[in-house]
């Protein structure tokens, strides 16, 4: 037989909490204080849970019996009747709305911080604010990450999949998922090339590329000049290596803040122009009170008194990154974590998840392209929106570089 309600309002606190017990498992607790609430202590995938119903008097002895039935039913279905409790309570919450709190939690640098944000509402919250954060399954979040990978943005994808996984893995801790639908998902993503990474090693995390400028800028008593100033340009104009390594002194133009570089030294065959920012100007002139007077921006000043006069070599650069040391460990960055041609891939990446047209993009970094509108885009040369992105671009290297 179960409780009246003369025996619930009755019931007074006593020197422990207690339990009033009406049927089928259902019972009153009473707390020290004299509060009580309605739960519900049932038994699933053999752990033991109680489930809190309500509180008493906001819930009625009858409404605690129709939502212990309804608990009942859950339970013998397999369902947690907390979590479908919360769910319910959350059903409008936006992914959006749990990944800022989750943002702002983290112990991070405020450029860091906003550079991750940009890459979230960027990547993420077009998709998964779509509908509440509850109700997207694994192969959902998977069909969100290939939107990333198909464009060839694939670390983006692996980062943004260990996004998911934090946030989901707290909505998972707080009751309002059953399960975590972003765990594994990292492994549902297509293999990296390893001879292409090796190749072309490149960070896109800001931290570690906040960490290797200040290297750049920190250059070491032994290291070449002319290394530590072209290591300098190339994060700014992201050519290729070769034509750093071969840049000449009538490409560049002070006056107009350009770098021309002739078709015949394109991989492309297409002659390149390339907006310069003050910041790379100021590397630019400070070459030039160096080798002003050669034919080359970067000749070696190692040798120089042996009339070499030569420009670097071809892995000086990436030879230099891999000496540098990372003040986080102590230890040299060593191969594979950046090269002098992943300069161009981290800006790729990183000015896509920024937000600039990718057609604006393709064109600075001189990329073949037969698509009929990038065509058409590349004849209109697009310059003043790629004078605007290099500029930004340099600042936003200079905000990182100083970041705490």
């Amino acid at each position: 037989m179960g409780m009246s309600n003369t025996q619930i309002k009755n019931a007074k606190p006593k020197d422990k909490p207690y339990k009033l017990s009406d049927q089928g498992g259902l019972y009153l607790f009473v707390k020290l204080n004299g509060s009580k609430s309605w739960r519900y202590d049932y038994k699933l995938n053999d752990k033991r849970t109680t489930h809190t119903i309500g509180t008493y008097p906001e819930t009625s002895l009858a409404e605690a019996r129709e939502a212990h039935i309804a608990a009942r039913k859950l339970v013998q279905s397999g369902a947690s009747p907390t979590v479908t409790k919360n769910q319910e309570a959350n059903s409008s919450i936006m992914f959006s709305t749990r990944c800022n709190t989750w943002l702002s939690k983290q112990n991070l640098a405020e450029t860091t911080r906003k550079d991750l944000a940009q890459r979230i509402e960027k990547n993420l919250y077009p998709y998964m604010d779509s509908k509440c954060l509850t109700k997207f399954t694994t192969r959902d979040l998977f069909g969100i990450m290939e939107k990333m990978t198909d464009r060839g943005t694939r670390e983006t994808a692996f980062r943004m999949a260990g996004i998911l996984n934090k946030v989901y893995n707290e909505a998972f801790l707080l009751g309002d998922i059953e399960a975590n639908p972003a765990t594994g998902l990292t492994g549902l993503m297509p293999a990296t090339n390893n001879k292409t990474k090796s190749n072309f090693g490149h960070v896109t995390d800001p931290e570690d590329f906040k960490v290797l400028l200040q290297q750049i800028h920190k250059p070491a008593p032994n290291r070449d000049v002319a290394v530590t100033l072209a290591l300098k340009l190339m994060p700014l104009v992201f050519l290729r290596p070769k034509n750093i390594r071969f840049m000449k002194w009538e490409y560049i133009n002070f006056e107009e803040a350009l770098i021309t570089i002739p078709k015949e030294e394109m991989k492309m065959h297409r002659e390149l122009k390339v907006p310069l920012a003050p910041q790379a100007i100021v590397i630019l002139k400070d070459a030039f009170k160096e080798t002003g007077h050669l034919e080359y921006v970067f000749v070696s000043t190692i040798g120089v008194g042996k009339k070499k006069l030569t420009p670097i070599g071809e892995s000086a650069t990436t030879n230099a990154i891999r000496r540098m040391i990372d003040p986080r460990t102590g230890e040299p960055f060593g191969t594979g974590f950046m090269t002098s041609h992943g300069f161009r891939h981290t800006a790729s990446t990183m000015l896509n998840e920024l937000g600039y047209r990718s057609d604006v993009i393709e064109l600075q970094l001189a990329h073949e392209s037969n698509d009929r509108v990038r065509a058409t885009y590349n004849k209109a040369q697009l310059m003043p929106d790629r004078t605007r992105m290099m500029q930004e671009w340099a600042d936003h290297l200079d905000m990182l570089r100083v970041s705490p």
